[in-house]
């Protein structure tokens, strides 16, 4: 009899120190070969504040030289011509050259491109014009319990939170997945939004899915990481903790069996 109740408290204390958590894996919910519904468009759009740099490709060397701005940069032992960066203002607009005040808050890269080429070919100031556009130190910020917080640039026009997660280096395995922050400036106000990462419907349907420039990403740790921040916390999670317990409870159950 004193056998039994030992190996019975022995494994309920295994047991419950060595449960698999449920809050580890991303999209539990998934179905296999049941497609998700995306949102349509995600790309980031200019705003006020933001900075762009514009290049126009033509034929015609002059026009390129006109249109394309350049500044002088010191890098190492000398200096360097770079792509001028064209700054929206608070009203949405850049100073382009000859075209003047062009508004392009609410754009994609795509869509400036496209009115800056129009403009030229209407004014007929090119016939013939290639303009690209580029995102110019625009960037989001990941922080907390991932494998490498910081700034992070934004080099292409979509940006989901997985892939925010991903090019932070992924969450620790201590990261809270159920209760991802992320903060987006809206006008005068930053307004938080929460995202559960298991759930497939919490993520594709978040208006956070798509990251926009500025915007923070915040991992907190979960309770464990938090309870590890104290001595108590920290011993409580040592195989030498259970071990201590299982002998003790065992010894409880020993001595109500005698």
């Amino acid at each position: 009899m004193k056998k039994y109740v030992y190996l019975f408290v022995l494994s309920v204390v295994l047991l419950t120190s060595c449960k698999t958590p449920h809050d580890i894996t991303y999209l539990q919910d998934v179905n296999e070969y049941v497609s998700i519904k995306t949102q349509t468009d995600g790309s980031i759009r200019f705003q006020p504040g933001d900075k762009l740099s514009i290049y126009v490709h033509s034929r015609d060397e002059k026009l390129m030289d006109l249109f394309n701005l350049s500044r002088n940069v010191t890098s190492g032992g000398g200096n360097m011509a770079s792509q001028y960066a064209y700054t929206v203002n608070d009203n949405g607009e850049i100073d382009f050259p000859v075209l003047g005040m062009v508004k392009v808050i609410g754009l994609s890269r795509t869509e400036v491109g496209q009115l800056i080429k129009k403009e030229l070919i209407v004014n007929d100031y090119c016939k013939d014009p290639v303009v690209t556009v580029e995102f110019y130190n625009m960037t989001f910020s990941v922080l907390g319990t991932v494998g490498g917080a910081g700034m992070i640039p934004i080099t292409k026009d979509k940006v989901t939170l997985l892939d925010a997660i991903a090019m932070s280096s992924d969450l620790q395995i201590d990261g809270k997945r159920k209760n991802v922050l992320v903060m987006r400036q809206e006008g005068d106000k930053q307004v938080p939004y929460r995202v559960d990462l298991t759930s497939v419907e919490s993520i594709y349907n978040s208006p956070v899915y798509y990251i926009r420039q500025n915007d923070v990403v915040y991992v907190e740790p979960n309770d464990k990481n938090k309870r590890n921040s104290t001595v108590m916390g920290s011993s409580a999670y040592q195989p030498g903790f259970w071990m201590s317990l299982a002998s003790f409870l065992a010894s409880i159950g020993l001595f109500f069996v005698k």
